[in-house]
């Protein structure tokens, strides 16, 4: 695997090409209609000219999870994780780029600036918001494209022969989508759980429970509407088990700290990567499969990835060398994390 780009010192222009595999349905959500959960979609235009549109992993979700990766990897670096009490202000830098406040006397300073990116290693890459200036970041992030009949045209050639190799065919988008269907309970409708109600409320349930008997047998819609229960049924899209998805990431790294940190922040998302809703519910893990782009095999497989994991005996460089220069400035982290305005 090769890095691509030009060097100018240390500078490097990287692009890191992963095919992710859902260990799990995928259930993110472009929004809902009534009680329905719709796939997240992308229209795009085919080589014949007409339009589809195929379920994708946002570049929002994919940028967020590396954040939330570098955020946690930082801490733990600096050994602040379960110790360190946060204000708001910095658990929004750290975890969302912060927000842009203050007058015009809180002015990020280019020598503050020069500072805080040393402080805060993740913050070239991600860039966020620091007092009135936001600090722009040198990643771009692309969306995690279904890998389907639909996209084939638009995929690296690396990956359609990957999946000559693998013997693996393609589907169309739809075969991907499977609709699932799930009810929200209602305890009160429970007889053994009445006995956990208080006196006042169980009561009152009763009382409605009786109403919407009535309400049944008369057929009274305004009734019926007034005393109905809690359970309510819905349905939800996931994107299937097994299936592909392209995703494309370019970064720009001017120093060893900034290619270090890259690697660290894509390691620790990928180690255990979930999007999406229903996280709690056996949904959103993707495992990388293949890669284009690494220096090293640091992002390929679970095995590959504990080589780079923050616990252990940090065999890799990278997080040897990251790890050296955030715990060498924990104090200056502390600091800056408790005076920060974001």
């Amino acid at each position: 695997m090769t890095e691509t780009g030009q060097r100018n010192g240390f500078a490097r222009q990287t692009r890191i090409e992963i095919l992710l595999r859902a260990d799990e349905p995928i259930a993110h959500a472009e929004g809902t209609v009534g009680n329905a959960q719709v796939a997240m979609r992308q229209k795009i235009q085919m080589p014949n000219g007409r339009f589809v549109k195929v379920p994708i992993i946002t570049g929002d979700t994919m940028r967020h999870g590396l954040r939330e990766a570098a955020a946690y990897a930082l801490l733990e670096a600096a050994e602040l994780l379960g110790t360190i009490e946060l204000s708001e202000r910095a658990l929004r830098f750290l975890f969302s780029g912060g927000m842009v406040l203050g007058a015009a006397s809180d002015v990020v300073r280019l020598e503050e600036e020069r500072r805080l990116r040393e402080i805060l290693p993740h913050l070239p890459l991600l860039g966020g918001c620091v007092g009135n200036r936001i600090i722009p970041g040198k990643l771009e992030v692309g969306r995690a494209l279904l890998v389907c009949d639909e996209t084939l045209p638009d995929l690296r050639g690396w990956v359609t022969d990957w999946l000559v190799e693998q013997g693996r065919e393609t589907q169309c988008a739809r075969e991907h989508v499977e609709t699932v269907q799930r009810v929200r309970m209602d305890p009160t409708l429970d007889p053994r759980k009445h006995r956990l109600l208080a006196a006042g409320d169980a009561a009152a349930v009763q009382q409605r429970l009786l109403a919407s008997e009535l309400a049944s047998v008369r057929d009274d819609a305004k009734q019926k509407l007034e005393t109905k229960s809690t359970m309510m049924p819905f349905t939800y899209e996931t994107i299937a088990q097994g299936s592909l998805f392209f995703w494309r990431l370019d970064a720009v790294t001017h120093t060893q700290l900034e290619h270090d940190t890259l690697y660290v922040m894509l390691a620790a998302f990928l180690s255990s990567a979930r999007v999406g809703g229903k996280k709690g519910t056996g949904h959103g893990l993707l495992t990388p499969i293949a890669a284009r782009g690494l220096e090293r095999e640091v992002a390929v497989s679970r095995p590959a990835l504990g080589e780079l994991a923050l616990h252990g005996e940090y065999r890799a460089p990278e997080v040897a060398r990251f790890r050296e220069h955030v715990r060498s400035r924990r104090d200056d982290i502390v600091q800056t994390l408790a005076e920060i305005i974001a």
